[in-house]
């Protein structure tokens, strides 16, 4: 998780658990303990970009869609 001092704006990083530890909810976990630092720093917002409906099922709403491009030089 990232604060974002000024907009009082957490980032969180996407979660991920390894196969043998799925489905036992220990992302949701990491992810509502992330929301509850924020909150207890003064964040009034939190966001994380990922297309997983596991977001959507802990309360976060989708804002918008973004399309990120590479480029090897």
């Amino acid at each position: 998780m990232w604060l974002e001092v000024v907009n009082l704006i957490i980032y969180v990083e996407p979660v991920c658990t390894i196969p043998e530890y799925r489905q036992k909810g220990l992302g949701k976990a990491v992810v509502l303990e992330a929301l509850k630092r924020g909150r207890s720093l003064g964040a009034e917002k939190a966001y994380v970009i990922s297309d997983s409906s596991s977001y959507k099922s802990l309360g976060f709403q989708q804002h918008s869609h973004y399309t990120f491009y590479w480029h090897n030089i």
